[in-house]
C-alpha cells in the first residue's frame, strides 16, 4: 500500500477514535446516575445513594486527580457496576451511565478498588467484638439452636480464576478449577468479622485457619466458654467447635450434629449473599491474583456496609451455587489431632442440649 495511503487511514482512524472520545465525555456529562429510582440504583451498584455519596466523601479527591477528564462519580459508578455484575471490562465501559473507554476503565478499575481497599476494610471488617456484639451473638445461637458460647462461623469459598502466569500448579483446586481459597468468618448478623483472601486453591481450608491472623486471635484472646463453629475440615480446639466423626445414628453426638450443622448454616447463606450481592466473585476473574485478592477485600467491605445498613439483597442464587460448591468437595481432608481440652468442651455441651 502506497505511503500517502497508510498515512491517510491511520489519520481517519485517529479521527473516529477522537469523535468517540469527545462523545462519550459529552454523554458522561448529562448522565446523572442519582436521578436513578431507588430501587434501580441498588439494583445496579448494590449500595444505595447514601452510601454511594459516603464511598465519595472517602476517595473522590484522589479520584479526581487520578483522571482529569473522568468524574469521581463515574470512576466509582463504573467499579460498583463491574463488582455488581462481573461482566466483562468492555460491556461495563459501553453502559450508558458509564461511556468510557475500555483500557481506561480497566486502569479506573484498578485504581478505585485499591483506594476502597486501603479506607475500607480496617474500618468495616472488624475481628474484635465488643462484650454487647459477643453477648448478641450468644444469645442469637443459643435461642435459635441451643449453642451456648457461639460467637461465629468459619469456612472457606473457591473464588474462579484465570490461570496465573506464576506458581499455576498452587491454584488449581481438587474441584479441578483455577482458584483462591478465600477464608470468611461471619457473626450472627451476616456480616464478615474477617476474611483471608491470600491463599491459592490449593490450599486446604484447614491450613489456612492455622495460619491466618484469626486463629491466632482467638488463641490469643479467647474468652472462656466461646468458640467458633467450623466444620470437620477443621481441628477440634478449646476456641473451634466441630461436628462428631461418624457418630451413631439416635445418639447424642448424632443430635449435636444436626444442631451444629443447622447453626453453622448462617456461613454458607453468609458466602452466597456476598456472591449475590457481587456477581463478580461467581465468574472466573480474568485478573492476577493478587488483585482478585483486593476484589474480594471490597467486596467483604462493602457487603457488611449493606448489612449494618440493611441494603437487601435476594440471596438464594448465591446460596444454591455455595452449597453446591461445598458439597462437592471432601470436608474431612485434615491431619490435625483434636485437642484434649475441646473434646471435653464439645462433650460437655451435647450432654446440655435439650433433645
Amino acid at each position: 500500500m502506497p505511503a500517502p495511503m497508510i498515512f491517510g487511514c491511520a489519520e481517519a482512524r485517529r479521527r473516529v477514535i477522537k469523535r468517540l472520545k469527545q462523545k462519550n465525555r459529552q454523554l458522561r456529562m448529562h448522565v446523572d446516575i442519582f436521578q436513578k429510582l431507588d430501587s434501580k440504583f441498588i439494583e445496579s451498584y448494590r449500595v444505595n445513594k447514601e452510601v454511594f455519596k459516603m464511598l465519595l466523601d472517602k476517595i473522590g479527591n484522589r479520584l479526581a486527580k487520578r483522571h482529569r477528564f473522568i468524574t469521581p462519580t463515574t470512576q466509582l459508578a463504573a467499579t460498583l457496576r463491574f463488582l455488581a455484575t462481573g461482566s466483562y471490562q468492555l460491556g461495563i465501559s459501553k453502559d450508558q451511565d458509564i461511556n468510557i473507554g475500555r483500557s481506561t476503565f480497566s486502569k479506573v478499575l484498578h485504581f478505585v478498588v485499591q483506594e476502597l481497599e486501603s479506607c475500607l476494610c480496617e474500618e468495616f471488617i472488624l475481628l474484635k467484638m465488643s462484650p454487647a456484639d459477643m453477648n448478641s451473638s450468644k444469645g442469637h445461637f443459643y435461642r435459635e439452636f441451643n449453642i451456648p458460647g457461639v460467637i461465629g462461623c468459619v469456612d472457606g469459598t473457591h473464588i474462579k480464576v484465570s490461570k496465573p502466569r506464576d506458581d499455576e500448579s498452587l491454584f488449581f483446586n481438587r474441584n479441578g478449577y483455577f482458584s483462591i481459597n478465600a477464608m470468611v468468618i461471619c457473626n450472627y448478623n451476616m456480616e464478615i468479622m474477617a476474611v483471608d483472601a491470600s491463599h491459592p486453591g490449593s490450599c486446604h481450608d484447614s491450613f489456612i485457619w492455622n495460619q491466618s491472623y484469626a486463629r491466632q486471635f482467638y488463641s490469643n484472646n479467647r474468652a472462656q466458654n466461646t468458640w467458633i463453629l467450623a466444620d470437620s475440615g477443621y481441628a477440634l480446639e478449646t476456641f473451634v467447635m466441630t461436628p462428631y466423626r461418624n457418630p451413631q445414628h439416635g445418639s447424642i453426638e448424632h443430635a449435636f450434629n444436626k444442631r451444629h450443622a443447622s447453626a453453622r448454616n448462617i456461613i454458607e447463606r453468609t458466602i452466597g449473599l456476598l456472591k449475590s450481592r457481587f456477581r463478580c466473585l461467581q465468574g472466573t476473574l480474568q485478573y492476577e491474583p493478587k488483585f482478585v485478592t483486593q476484589l474480594i477485600n471490597v467486596c467483604c467491605a462493602l457487603h457488611n456496609i449493606c448489612r449494618r445498613r440493611n441494603i437487601q439483597m435476594n440471596e438464594e442464587d448465591g446460596h444454591d451455587q455455595e452449597m453446591a460448591s461445598r458439597n462437592s468437595e471432601d470436608e474431612s481432608d485434615n491431619d490435625y489431632q483434636p485437642a484434649v481440652d475441646g473434646v471435653e468442651l464439645r462433650d460437655e455441651v451435647a450432654r446440655g442440649l435439650q433433645i
